[in-house]
């Protein structure tokens, strides 16, 4: 028969006896991240895990949650290989059936109390079992003889906080299955893509009644389709892409007006410029063959003929006019 002692007498110091008990939480309450792994696999809905739930916490004496200088703590609790079976069954299950087929953690495994391996983490803590009107019981490294703990907590959460305590191959009683049944648990819990029906079980499907008054139960809303007999108008999605089934004139106006709207957008893409050909810099070019510039008066003639002819430094004569 395995000796079992609840968890709540264990301590580190003697003065510890008569000192109340402390909670300390055993799920992370800020890594949304993980709550939604977590609560997939362990058939909850999304965002329905609570990190402060009661099966989450463990009651222990002060002495006990005193941390050392690797922040690792002097202890943890692993489950026995018994409950990490179930617990893969659990998560294997969860995961081959359909999202609303799934089994939840917490009425799976709802027994008041689990027994536990207790795993000290440092040799150089002594533990104690202190019991009311009995004789203290000390344990040094290696601890040999130490009783299996009962805890309250969940095997789900214990089995959380613990994979990031105990070291690979932490006892050699430990057995290679126990060993290969913890990393089956938890390599789920920190990869892989979640389906995305789980991930939008958070949007309810938006509900319209049929009546103005609400007296005919409420429909999704959308996949509405008209009863036999009503006079009901369905309107048909208007397609912005294709042509306005409308009369010649309007079809033009409604056009032209499609087109005027779509020109700012049109504006914001600037086609690049064409290549400029260099020319040879040495060719002269003649501007006398070019077509002529219509001028009203005589006057714009003769100054358009001093803006194409080239500069020698004599003055054009003027052309004398007749008086009358």
């Amino acid at each position: 028969m395995t000796i079992t002692v609840p968890l709540s007498a264990l301590a580190t110091s003697l003065e510890d006896i008569d000192a109340p008990l402390t909670t300390k939480y055993l799920f992370p309450q800020n890594d949304t991240r993980l709550h939604r792994h977590m609560e997939y696999l362990w058939g909850l809905d999304i965002y329905g895990i609570d990190p402060a739930h009661e099966r989450s916490v463990v009651h222990i004496r002060k002495s006990m949650e005193a941390p050392f200088p690797s922040g690792t703590g002097s202890w943890t609790l692993v489950p026995t290989e018994e409950t990490l079976a179930a617990m893969e069954s659990l998560q294997k299950r969860n995961l081959s059936v359909p999202i609303r087929e799934r089994k939840c953690f917490l009425t799976e495994f709802s027994a008041t109390e689990y027994e536990y391996i207790f795993v000290p983490l440092h040799a150089e803590v002594d533990f104690f079992i202190l019991r009311p009107g009995q004789t203290p019981q000390r344990f040094s490294a290696p601890y040999n003889g130490f009783p299996r703990v009962t805890s309250g907590a969940n095997p789900f959460f214990v089995t959380f906080e613990a994979q990031f305590k105990i070291p690979p191959f932490f006892d050699a009683s430990i057995s290679e299955a126990w060993d290969r049944l913890f990393g089956d648990v938890t390599m789920f819990w920190f990869g892989g893509a979640l389906p995305e029906d789980f991930l939008l079980s958070c949007y309810p499907e938006t509900l319209i009644s049929e009546s103005e008054d609400g007296s005919e139960p409420a429909a999704p809303l959308g996949g509405h389709e008209s009863k036999s007999g009503s006079d009901e108008t369905i309107m048909t999605p208007i397609d912005e892409e294709g042509p306005s089934p409308a009369p010649d004139k309007e079809a033009f106006v409604f056009d032209w007006v499609r087109r005027d709207a779509n020109r700012p957008h049109e504006r914001l893409i600037v086609p690049p410029l064409p290549p400029t050909p260099r020319g040879d810099r040495t060719r002269r070019v003649n501007l006398k063959d070019t077509p002529q510039w219509r001028t009203e008066t005589k006057r714009g003639k003769a100054h358009s003929e001093r803006l194409f002819t080239p500069s020698t430094g004599q003055t054009t004569p003027s052309t004398p006019q007749a008086t009358s």
